[in-house]
Formats: structure tokens, sequence, C-alpha cells
């Protein structure tokens, strides 16, 4: 099957990592996947990395008549069977082109977006349930949609652990504990109730957050102005984030919306306990009390509270993450995802 992938990407973040892993894998089961992705995106360089065919048009926002030509004239031209697309502005023009080329279109929406942005794709994919439902709520009919989790890679549970080094490179003081939260620098994702649920943990328990984004200077600011810039590693985006998850003793997600989030997948496929917020479709992934804690969002008291309640416990802390390792392993997992895409593909394009 030939497939084209559209993606409008202005970071690296899950959106973005799940739309590179599904191009290599579609092309290890024999397809030809190409992908457009605007100039100048910093996921260019990771999809020439790995050697995907790539189209990298100048572009001037969602309403861009050059760029919805180019990708209609490419579908004709090349013969792809289906076009896939990934966040709503190449949804938008996407879906748009792939209909006056007389190709099926498939969106992944990957979080609470608006409907209008989806109108013209013949099937959508939710991440989550609580997507399907936001969806369903602006009048999407049901049967459009199919809810398909993202999936975690099985490199992710079998690699050896990796932790140890990266605890060296942050020098922390001897029986230090670490917490570590993973996604794009952002209000939405909480970091900053993070940095104020550390103000109320004790001295030694440290935070590391990997990600890019332009809160991350707001973020240093708090940090300094409650005192604990010491405690707090900004590192930035990291392509390898495994060992990152294992040097933590437990991994936060305080988003206050996330669509499902896969730095929370990837953390328990490492056998780490979670404290995520209870909130969009954090709740289908983690079970309160069985595989991590939930929270209420934009609460860091409570935030702190799980946090402490799990570094005081290792027996519960353990407990915790081999029963997260074992969901992931029952539930999601990258070929069972990707299998449930495959035969959606199928479908659309008759």
């Amino acid at each position: 099957m030939r497939v084209l992938q559209y993606i409008t990407p202005s970071h690296i973040g899950g959106a973005e990592i799940h739309l590179l892993r599904l191009a290599v894998a579609l092309r290890e089961r024999g397809h030809y996947v190409k992908v457009v992705c605007p100039a100048g995106r910093p996921l260019i360089g990771p999809l020439r990395s790995h050697g995907l065919p790539l189209l990298a048009p100048r572009t001037t926002g969602k309403l861009d008549p050059l760029t919805l030509w180019r990708v209609g004239r490419l579908l004709r031209d090349e013969r792809f069977d289906l076009l896939h697309t990934h966040l709503s502005t190449a949804s938008l023009l996407g879906s748009i082109a792939a209909h006056r080329s007389g190709r099926p279109a498939v969106a992944t929406v990957h979080g609470f977006n608006t409907a209008t942005c989806y109108r013209f794709a013949d099937q959508l994919i939710a991440v989550s349930a609580a997507v399907r439902d936001h969806l369903v709520g602006q009048g999407v009919p049901a049967a459009r949609i199919e809810v398909i989790h993202h999936g975690v890679p099985e490199e992710m549970l079998t690699r050896p652990p990796a932790g140890e080094a990266f605890r060296r490179s942050l020098d922390l003081p001897p029986g230090a504990s670490l917490v570590a939260a993973v996604g794009r620098l952002s209000p939405e994702k909480g970091q900053q109730d993070l940095i104020l649920a550390a103000a109320h943990l004790p001295a030694d328990v440290h935070v590391v957050i990997a990600g890019s984004g332009a809160a991350r200077p707001r973020l240093a600011a708090l940090a300094r102005s409650l005192g604990v810039a010491s405690r707090l590693r900004l590192i930035g985006y990291v392509a390898d984030i495994l060992p990152v998850l294992d040097a933590a003793d437990l991994v936060a997600v305080p988003s206050r919306r996330e669509a499902l989030s896969l730095a929370a997948l990837e953390a328990m496929a490492r056998g780490r306990p979670v404290v995520a917020s209870r909130t969009g479709g954090l709740p289908e992934v983690i079970r309160d009390g069985e595989t991590g804690l939930l929270v209420p969002p934009a609460d860091p008291v409570a935030l702190a509270g799980a946090i402490a309640r799990l570094l005081a416990d290792p027996p519960l802390r353990a407990a915790l993450g081999r029963a997260a390792r074992r969901r992931v392993e029952a539930n999601f997992r990258f070929a069972v995802m990707l299998d449930r895409v495959e035969s959606l593909y199928r479908r659309l394009a008759g």
C-alpha cells in the first residue's frame, strides 16, 4: 500500500514521535510511506535520519492554498492509496486535498481539538475514548471515529536498564530521590504544578523535566522564586528517553489537559509508577492505586502528597511499577496498534 503521512508540528512531542514510529513501522511491513512536513520544523531532522521520503514545503498557515494544491498533486501523481494526517492544520488542508483528489483521508486526533479541522476526513482515529467523546460532543458521528490508543514499541519492554549513567550525569547528592517528567513545555502540560509541588517536598527530592517549549523561561523563573532551582533540571528534548525514565524513582504526568500521554505509557513499560492528573485520557491508562496514583489536575499540594507517599514506600512503588508494566504488555503494545491502523487503511482504500 502507498501511504502519504502529513503532519504540521511546531515541536517534537507525543504526536510527532507517534508519526515517526508509525511511518518507520509501516515501511518495515512493506508499505511505501512518504511524509509531508513543513520546512524548518524540528521533526525534519529525525525524518531524514530515518531515511523516510519527504516533502518539506514552505507553508503559510491553516488556509494555505499552495500547500493544499501540492498535497493534492502529490496524492494523484504518485498514486497514493490514502492520506493519513496528524494535527489540526494538516488535517484541515490534507483532507480537503484528498477529497478533491479522490483519495480517502484518515486523521488521527491527538488532542481536544475543534471538530472543524476534521470535518472533511473520511475516518478519524481518536487516541483515547476521552478524545472520541469530545468529538462526539461537537456533533461528529460516532461511526466516523475509531479509538486506537498509542502503543509502546517492543524495544521499550526489552532494553536493559540504562539509568545509572544518567543519574551520575545529574550529579545528584547521595541518597537523593528523582522524579521525572517528559513532555512539551507548555501550561496545559502542568510542569508549573510539578515545580510548585517540589516546594512542598523534602530537600532530597530532585526533579528532571525533559522536553522543549516556550514555557521554559517561565518554569525556570518559577523554580528560582520558590527556592527549588538547585533541585530542578530542565534538560530539553531528549531523543532517547529510556535513560531518563530508568533513572527516576517515579514519573509525574501533571497535565491540566491530556488526551492520552505517550510518556505515561513509556514510563509504565519501564516499570515506573506514574503519578498523574485525573484528566482526559489518563484514567484510561493509569488505574489509581494499582498501576499508579491519580490526583486532581492543577493541585500541587495533592501532587506533592502522592509523590511523597510513593517515595516513602519503596515496596508500594515497586508493586505499582510491576503492575504498570504488565498493563502495558497486555493492552498497549505497538504491534497491536499498528495492526489496527493497517486494518483501517485497508477498509478505507478498498
